[in-house]
């Protein structure tokens, strides 16, 4: 499996986030902006954007360089750059925070990779995952864990490792009863059976 690391000029992960991620033999595209927290810890493979938030462009970094007027953000175009570079998986940092427009739309590059073959997820305070089908995961006993619609409409076959049980539930954009579940065991499992959702894991 070919792995990446996007970072976004959202809210800086914390120095020991930063100090603790494993850059080896991953490929890193940075957006514009967070090249001024990565910078200490990992020189990116490349650094794109409209360059209109970052402090300077340095000459020692591959670029790509993208007008202001663009149609798309820069967090979808390093999903892009993942995909022409064949990676797989995907973890996203600096996706919090910001304008709320812009952190809705950090969100939906989960869903954006999924429809490229690429499993993200979003690294913070909480991990953020895009599920339309079965995922099972490792976490600490007692964190918050809600299931959130993506789609119009979700089902939810099944769930392990929860609170409150979700079998059988059917999600909408009117109906957010996944919200603030937790965590009994330190493995969860979600099924969906039809749509997609964000599953929100509390880190800590």
């Amino acid at each position: 499996m070919k792995k990446g690391l996007i970072f976004l000029n959202g809210n800086a992960p914390s120095e020991s986030v930063l100090k603790n991620i494993d850059f080896c033999d991953k490929i890193v595209v940075c957006a514009d902006g967070a090249y001024d927290y990565l910078s200490p810890f990992c020189k990116p493979d490349i650094l794109l954007g409209d360059f209109d938030s970052i402090r300077e462009v340095p000459t020692s970094v591959k670029t790509k360089k993208f007008p202001v007027d663009k149609d798309y953000t820069d967090g979808h175009l390093c999903v892009l750059e993942m995909t022409e570079l064949g990676v797989d998986y995907v973890e996203i940092y600096g996706a919090f925070g910001g304008r709320p427009d812009h952190e809705y739309a950090n969100f939906a590059l989960l869903a954006l990779a999924n429809s490229l073959n690429i499993f993200a997820v979003v690294k913070g305070d909480y991990d953020i995952y895009f599920v339309t089908k079965d995922i099972s995961l490792d976490v600490n006993v007692g964190c918050t864990v809600s299931i959130v619609p993506y789609s119009d409409g979700a089902h939810i076959n099944i769930t392990k490792g929860l609170k409150f049980c979700a079998d059988n539930l059917t999600l909408n954009k009117l109906h957010f009863i996944g919200m603030s579940n937790t965590a009994t065991s330190d493995k969860i499992f979600v099924s969906v059976g039809e749509g997609s959702v964000l599953l929100f894991v509390q880190r800590r």
